[in-house]
């Protein structure tokens, strides 16, 4: 009787995600989004808030501070609020 070796493969284990508050350029909406990258975060922001635009920016909520690379993004804690801006759309006080 030969014998069967099964190997079980698991997907590479992804960071926990972790939870944001986002809002749009006017601040009439504010969603709450997991995510655990920065791509990851924008794409999620993008479907909640039904934007189709190629081109965005996804600033802080407080100061209008361009959140653009992944070292930042994952230096920010839970919770953060951030900004979508669509193009021509800029962050006021």
């Amino acid at each position: 009787v030969g014998a069967v070796t099964k190997q079980t493969l698991f997907p590479p284990l992804m960071p926990a995600g972790r939870p944001f508050r986002v809002s749009n350029a006017s601040r009439s909406t504010r969603k709450g989004i997991v995510a655990s990258s920065l791509q990851e975060l924008i794409s999620k922001t993008l479907d909640a808030f039904l934007i189709s635009a190629e081109i965005v920016t996804l600033v802080l909520e407080e100061d209008g501070t361009a959140v653009e690379t992944e070292e930042f993004f994952q230096s920010l804690d839970d919770n953060t609020h951030f900004m979508i801006l669509e193009k021509g759309q800029k962050w006021t006080q």
